[in-house]
């Protein structure tokens, strides 16, 4: 793979659609409800413009590719494809129909076994400001260019996200809080987790989601950043499969005596 040509289609890519985001997003038609989407979400004018633009522009490359996609769900482009490239046009589309600014893109694009550790380009667009998250497998993580770590000194503050099994997890995230002084739930689970990767927080906790295709390109940007992350088991989540509908709860983190106690917070 040509993770080089791939991280700059995603770079040309992110500044379309952010660009399209921009003219949108305080428009009423963009949270104009379209459809179904195959994940079984619903489909906003603004999810189905933004996978469109990502699309085309692959397309435009005249590689072959397998296209996995919230929305659309999955598409074969050409003959004998290279990549498998999983796309979340939109995460944070709540935050959009309400006019909460926190908003991304994501993109990974990797090998055929479609599991976590197959992915090669990380690539997360805050559609908020423009900023541009991105890591190449091996290569580190990088905030416009700029190299990024997880944070080595304690923060006090964790970074989550909730998204089925609410009283649960809540009850979990309460118990968390009450060993931070800070816990933040955005809604849009790639840009947070990016946040973490480059040291604003001590973890991330994904809690009840049912896609893992959300997290496929944020998970590589946080290990490139130096960070692990585990499932509340113990399982790698780079074994995990790159799908819409498998039930994860995870806990990023800087190092193994942070996850062994947000770990015992959860239980």
């Amino acid at each position: 793979m040509n993770s080089h040509f791939w991280l700059n289609t995603c770079k040309d890519i992110g500044k379309k659609v952010f660009k399209e985001f921009q003219k949108y997003q305080k428009r009423k038609s963009s949270t104009k409800i379209l459809k179904i989407g195959f994940s079984g979400d619903k489909t906003l004018f603004i999810d189905d413009l933004t996978e469109k633009i990502i699309l085309k522009h692959l397309k435009s490359t005249g590689k072959s590719f397998i296209f996995i996609s919230e929305e659309i769900g999955k598409l074969t482009i050409g003959k004998k494809p290279e990549v498998i490239i999983t796309v979340d046009p939109i995460d944070g589309s709540n935050n959009v129909m309400v006019g909460i600014p926190f908003v991304s893109t994501s993109i990974a694009i990797g090998d055929f076994s479609q599991k976590m550790s197959g992915v090669e380009v990380g690539y997360v667009k805050n559609m908020i400001n423009g900023d541009d998250y991105y890591a190449i497998k091996g290569k580190g993580a990088f905030k416009n260019n700029k190299r990024i770590h997880v944070t080595k000194k304690r923060t006090n503050c964790v970074i989550g996200d909730i998204a089925t099994n609410r009283r649960r997890n809540f009850q979990r995230m309460v118990r968390v809080g009450e060993n931070f002084r800070m816990v933040r739930l955005f809604g849009s689970c790639c840009l947070g987790m990016c946040f973490f990767a480059e040291g604003l927080s001590d973890a991330y906790i994904g809690l009840g989601g049912k896609r893992t295709i959300d997290h496929a390109a944020a998970q590589l940007i946080i290990r490139e950043a130096g960070g692990m992350i585990k499932d509340l088991e113990g399982k790698d989540f780079s074994d995990y499969k790159i799908d819409f509908k498998i039930d994860v709860k995870f806990i990023a983190t800087k190092n193994k005596k942070m996850y062994s106690e947000i770990r015992s917070y959860m239980r």
